[in-house]
């Protein structure tokens, strides 16, 4: 590993004489130096490029984010708010100054012991944040430590387990003891074995000291940098376009228009067709834009400075088109985003199972709902970030990137490329945050093709700017549900029609516009419903992008269904968890199919709302409520459940069945996982450690868990849909007890006993009869060196120490029946989620008081993960339902590009998360286990949404429109006090 001295003494870069420089002299960590430097040179790119402190990071490009905080002077700055000339004479403290791998300060052991960090991105700068803090202020109150890190953001971990490891750290200075408090992260019992045990992270030391490896982190000697010219207009033909004065600017080596690009290489290929329309797409525009932000041309230069010059040297002639903004404008028909389709309806399917209209017929109540959902994204904190190198000598082609499924992209290049896949490399290290938006090649093609046609290696880095207005956008739909209920109020039909805005497309670029279909097989939630109406549809229009957010059609589906148990109880006149109970799958019926095809495989629904009610203090709720309204306080109690289909099995997708798994032991004893899964700060090279220990009987830390390579690991589908749980850990635990079997007979034989199954498993090894024993050492030796494979292995035996599993799903039923019902999903996760928020009908403000989550994911390996998890999905949530929104005018431009007007959840905006566990093992996986990542954006907007009617029903207040801020609260509270 490269120490801190020499990181920090990187040898100045070569400046261009034409640039306009400066002579500064800064001291970092203790080390000062002279160094000329362009006037314009940011101080974060200083000190990553000149210094090769890489534990900075960039997040935002506007001091927003805090992912670039340093100490300047001894206070925290951002670093890319700084010109490096600023700093002249400064001493100035990054990450690295805090400690190191083998020797982690006491802020960064109770970040890893509190599992303050998953994907690592934020936190070097939340670290830094933090850490000033406590040199101010040795006692900070959790108020305190919350407004510190508000100029933080984290995606991932929801800020809670970060607020008690400085609360931990300050506790410890002082000499005391810091206990969390009691509900803020309740884990399930934690188990003797590895399995049902808080591991920490194997990974943590590194990225907590600024030794991670994200792609942008370490570039080859010689590397270009791209930037990409966009169309500022959503719907333009492209008249003409002229490159000649970038390439004539010193420091320009190359620049890709469309047309270059079409005669060179394929359109985008599918990534999932299930009858759907397929547009055609280039990586760059040829003739047309269809969004505002598509991409024009690429330049590669030798910094990214003279790349976003070049930009603007591109003269583009457009002819102005008139843009689809609306679902309605869409369906119209007047104006089509592709010429050569019939209309602008890219997905239509339908489904029917029952009497549905003798259902309605005969009903006691009949309730229906309809509702729109706007448009957001994940906005990880880490862009998409590709770095590409072609070797001319060999054919070879690396690509290093920021991605969820390296073994898809590299199938994907190589179908774009025209390219034999075997030459190419996909390299995926340290991903900073995924959720979805990371997994198909986009833009991420542009530097591969620049580093093809440059013969240098290219580094693109998206910014947040690019990432809203390119990036892979979510949800925008309107959904129409309508229910028949008998007079008891059970279920006895159900009907629903979905229509999504899947923006350009939602097959090539990305793949969403195929979760309105799996929200239709999934619309009758956690609930029994014996005749069922649906359909889904999804349109084009002139936006980016459409794709996979957390959630994938379950969060349509589960939004959809809770809002309207929610209304249906209303209308009923009937509490809406009884409404639940009355309606749910019991758990003596699973696994049970529902109308559609789908198996739930375990569970247990009226305890997950019993657990919430309990925790809420639902029995004395009412009280406090009416006490609050004669105060002129509006506090509501919300509850809605969550299913999460995890696993996905897509046919005729890239998106499908299997995952392969390869256990290797060292001849000294030790353990080599290889997994096609994707490690993207969820966790699971310790989690998957911690099954190869339980199953080979040895500590975690002998396990090495190598993923994010496809030059090293079997095929894989990577981390998506949450089928880590299922696919990556079933394939770890079945690979495990092969290459287990296969040890203890290379043992019998070694010992010279008939039956292997004379032998017991003891830690490390196998105990026999008469005192003989034999450690993995021993085994690994015999076969590979003294006395050989000859005298060891047994005929019949692979002479080898490894074994591969590929797991796949027992669930799945890909064959439609005449109703189309179909299964692709593994397992289903469930729970209940239960918030308590005040409204401030004078200023349209949500608080949220109180939030709980009772959770059902099947057996838990690793409950600090989990809970992290579970942490980070619910503020996910609560962003996606109150404040996150991507807005349109008329014209198709995006008005949001950057962190000031998307705003994310703070640490400031939110109170303490409480879990509560349940587990109901699966009986389709290996171990029992089933996904998680998906419940809380799932889950929390229905539970807010439900909470806040609650809250204003006094009023008759019907959310009919997200997200709820603070403007669209106001006008729903102003018109409902018009009425009243």
């Amino acid at each position: 590993m490269t120490s801190l001295a020499d990181r920090n003494d990187t040898a100045p870069k070569t400046v261009a004489p034409e640039e306009e420089t400066q002579t500064v002299d800064i001291t970092v960590n203790g080390r000062s130096r002279r160094d000329v430097v362009p006037t314009r040179e940011l101080l974060v790119d200083y000190l990553r490029s000149d210094r090769g402190l890489t534990g900075t990071h960039i997040g935002c490009d506007e001091g927003v984010c805090g992912a670039c905080t340093v100490h300047v002077d001894g206070k925290p700055m951002k670093s890319c708010m700084m010109l490096c000339a600023q700093a002249d004479g400064c001493e100035v403290k990054t990450v690295e100054s805090l400690g190191t791998p083998d020797a982690l300060s006491p802020l960064q052991a109770n970040f890893k012991k509190f599992h303050g960090l998953q994907c690592g991105y934020c936190t070097p700068g939340m670290l830094m944040s933090a850490q000033a803090l406590l040199d101010r202020d040795p006692n900070p109150t959790e108020d305190d430590v919350r407004k510190a890190i508000a100029g933080n953001l984290c995606r991932c971990t929801g800020y809670q387990n970060i607020v008690d490891a400085i609360l931990a750290t300050a506790a410890a200075a002082r000499g005391e003891t810091y206990t969390a408090p009691l509900g803020a992260g309740a884990h399930p019992e934690e188990s003797e074995g590895w399995i049902g045990r808080s591991v920490e992270r194997a990974q943590d030391n590194r990225l907590l000291t600024g030794y991670g490896r994200f792609t942008a982190d370490q570039l080859p000697a010689g590397t270009l940098h791209a930037a990409v010219l966009r169309s500022p207009h959503a719907h333009a033909r492209i008249v003409r376009i002229d490159a000649s004065r970038a390439l004539a600017l010193d420091g320009v080596e190359y620049v890709l228009t469309g047309q270059e690009a079409k005669e060179t290489w394929n359109p985008f290929p599918p990534v999932i067709n299930l009858g759907y329309v397929l547009n055609t797409s280039y990586a760059l525009a040829v003739d047309k834009a269809v969004y505002q932000g598509e991409p024009i041309a690429a330049v590669a230069a030798r910094d990214p400075y003279v790349a976003e010059d070049a930009l603007a040297l591109i003269d583009v002639e457009y002819e102005v088109l008139t843009p689809i903004t609306s679902i309605a404008q869409a369906l119209e028909g007047t104006v089509k985003v592709y010429d050569d389709w019939d209309d602008n309806v890219g997905m239509d399917v339908s489904f029917t199972e029952g009497d549905v209209d003798g259902a309605f017929e005969r009903a006691a109540h009949v309730v229906r709902h309809s509702f729109h959902h706007h448009r957001y994204t994940a906005a990880p904190l880490e862009a998409r970030v590709t770095l590409a190198a072609f070797d001319v000598a060999t054919g070879d082609l690396r690509i290093d990137m920021s991605t969820q499924s390296a073994h898809q992209c590299r199938t994907l290049f190589a179908q774009m490329l025209g390219m034999p896949e075997g030459r190419i490399q996909v390299v995926a290290k340290d991903v900073g945050g995924g959720f979805g938006i990371k997994l198909q090649i986009y833009d991420d093609v542009l530097p591969v093709m620049l580093a093809l046609k440059s013969g240098r290696p290219v580094l693109w880095v998206e910014t947040r700017a690019e990432n809203f207005l390119s990036g892979i956008h979510a949800r925008d739909y309107d959904a129409d549900l309508e229910a028949a209920f008998d007079a008891d109020g059970r279920i006895l039909a159900l009907k629903a029609d979905w229509l999504g805005d899947a923006g350009c497309d939602g097959t090539n670029r990305a793949h969403g516009i195929g979760q309105h279909h799996v929200a239709l097989f999934y619309g009758s939630g956690n609930y029994k419903v014996p005749a069922y109406q649906a359909r889904a549809r999804g349109v084009v229009t002139n936006k980016a992008p459409y794709g996979p957010y957390r959630g994938y059609g379950k969060d349509v589906a589960n939004q959809s269904i809770e809002r309207l148990i929610q209304v249906a109880a209303r209308q009923i006149g009937m509490d809406p968890n009884e409404l639940r109970r009355r309606n749910f799958i019991q758990p003596d019926e699973f696994p049970y199919e529902i109308l559609t095809g789908p198996i739930y495989d375990s569970g247990n629904y009226p305890e997950l709302v019993r657990m919430a009610e309990e925790a809420m203090g639902q029995a004395t709720f009412r009280r406090r409520q009416q006490a609050a309204l004669a105060e002129g306080r509006y506090i509501g109690l919300g509850y809605a459940m969550m299913l999460e289909p995890a696993g996905g099995s897509v046919p005729n997708s890239v998106f499908n069945a299997n995952e392969t798994a390869t256990l290797r032991m060292m001849p000294e004893g030790d353990f080599v996982l290889l997994t096609g899964m994707q490690d993207i700060g969820q966790g699971i090279t310790t989690a998957y450690a911690q099954i190869v220990a339980q199953e080979m009987n040895v500590d975690p830390e002998q396990v090495k868990v190598i993923c994010g390579d496809t030059d090293k690991v079997p095929y894989g589908l990577g981390a998506w849909s949450s089928r880590g749980a299922a696919f990556g850990m079933s394939s770890t635990a079945e690979a495990s007890r092969a290459l287990h079997q296969k040890l203890r007979k290379i043992a019998a034989q070694m010992l010279e006993l008939d039956d292997p199954f004379q032998l017991e498993p003891r830690q490390g090894g196998f105990d026999g009869p008469g005192g003989k024993s034999i450690d993995y050492r021993a085994i690994g030796n015999g076969v590979h060196l003294w006395p050989g494979p000859i005298a060891t292995v047994p005929k019949g035996v692979m002479a080898n120490l490894e074994e591969t599993y590929t797991w796949q799903s027992k669930m799945v039923r890909w064959v439609p029946r005449e109703n189309g019902s179909l299964s692709i999903y593994t397992n289903h996760s469930s729970g209940c989620y239960a918030v308590e928020v005040e409204v401030d009908i004078e200023t349209g403000q949500i608080r949220l008081s109180r939030i709980y989550v009772a959770h059902d994911c099947g057996k838990v390996v690793n409950p600090m993960i989990v809970n992290g998890q579970l942490h980070g999905g619910v503020v996910q949530g609560i962003g996606g339902i109150l404040e996150e929104e991507l807005r349109y005018d008329d014209r198709g431009n995006l008005l949001n590009t950057g962190l000031f007007t998307y705003t994310i959840p703070e640490a400031v905006d939110l109170p303490r998360i409480e879990l509560g566990h349940l587990e109901s093992p699966s009986p389709f996986t290996t171990l029992g286990t089933k996904g998680m990542g998906e419940g809380g954006p799932v889950g929390v907007p229905a539970a807010v949404m439900n909470a806040v009617e609650d809250a204003l029903a006094p009023l008759g207040v019907e959310l009919t429109e997200t997200p709820l801020s603070p403007d669209r609260m106001l006008k729903l509270i102003a018109s409902a006090r018009q009425e009243v």
